[in-house]
């Protein structure tokens, strides 16, 4: 009996390491972020913030001084004080009887309990991706994947033979993506304190699903049993390990760190353990955009294979995924 138990054992275990992924990318992982040679030091300038790597003092950015605490969080090299006097209004999901959400950074950079999540998690961001205030960031308003012909063709049922994204350029400034103008981010997913796990919870509570969290400080522990954990044993959660907590709110949300990682724009590298191992395993798995997950449009999907995009959104719209249905045989195509 023990040596079939242990035969048992062996085989679950090896079925463990031969589902983890070890994908390899071809490509320099920080890709775009590399920001045209000028590498980390263009973000984390190393020596006095914003003045250390040229100043921010742009024609049309609206900046007239080299000002704020730049460089004060992480050796930012940017100036992100016009967007934390920004009031930053999104669009309404369709749980919330079409209500929107509003950001509001608080004035000039003030690091404090409070505003630290949402300045390092979505103002630091923006001081690159906004395009309205943040003028000098050496945005082309064009994915680097696209522009550098990196983007997969489509593959599986419902196969294509173009680009999956079409020619039209996929834009990287959310505040000026051609819309409107000065742009808008209503036609941007929600992020900041409103945009918390309660506003996620569709058509029930995720707790229903068996996600459960306790927070201590900034710190949440979460747990995943019944139908989160099955989901969380086929792709993982690691977007849900990406909420954050301040010391106002106290409830996790979304920001924008939360679904990108900025250092790895086409690897995403899952952990042994917790909400982030997939199949109970770590491994790499193909990602594109910064996604903070497995996410790969080229992957051949099937019917009994959801794509890895797909999963990626039903971390937290869980009421969409297969295993809340008691779908438990569909697996993820990476």
């Amino acid at each position: 009996m023990k040596k079939l138990m242990l035969l048992v054992l062996f085989v679950l275990l090896m079925a463990g390491i031969m589902a983890a992924q070890a994908f390899v990318p071809t490509t320099d992982v920080l890709g775009a972020h590399n920001n045209g040679g000028r590498g980390c030091a263009a973000c984390h300038a190393p020596h006095s913030g914003g003045r250390g790597s040229g100043g921010s003092t742009v024609a049309g950015s609206g900046v007239t001084s080299t000002g704020g605490n730049e460089g004060d969080y992480h050796l930012w090299g940017q100036d992100v004080s016009l967007i934390t006097q920004e009031t930053l209004q999104f669009g309404g999901g369709f749980n919330t009887g079409g209500a929107g959400y509003t950001v509001n950074f608080g004035g000039a950079q003030q690091w404090t309990s409070t505003s630290l999540p949402v300045i390092s998690g979505i103002a630091i961001c923006l001081s690159c991706h906004d395009g309205n205030v943040s003028k000098g960031a050496m945005m082309m308003n064009q994915s680097y994947e696209q522009q550098a012909g990196l983007l997969p063709s489509g593959h599986g049922q419902g196969t294509t033979t173009g680009p999956l994204y079409g020619t039209t350029a996929i834009p990287t400034l959310l505040g000026n993506d051609g819309g409107t103008t000065p742009g808008d981010y209503l036609n941007d997913h929600p992020v900041g304190p409103a945009a918390n796990i309660n506003g996620l919870d569709y058509p029930k509570a995720l707790s229903a699903y068996g996600l459960t969290y306790t927070v201590a400080g900034t710190a949440i522990t979460w747990t995943a049993a019944g139908q989160y954990a099955t989901f969380t044993n086929n792709y993982g959660a690691p977007a849900i390990n990406g909420l954050v907590v301040d010391a106002t709110n106290q409830v996790p949300y979304v920001v924008c760190t939360t679904c990108h990682n900025q250092h790895q724009m086409n690897v995403y590298n899952a952990s042994a353990t917790g909400l982030g191992a997939i199949n109970g395993a770590a491994g790499t798995y193909a990602t594109y955009f910064f996604v903070n997950a497995p996410y790969n449009p080229g992957a051949a999907w099937t019917p009994t294979a959801a794509p890895s995009t797909t999963q990626f959104c039903r971390q937290c719209h869980f009421g969409v995924a297969n295993e809340a249905f008691g779908v438990t045989g569909v697996k993820t195509a990476y």
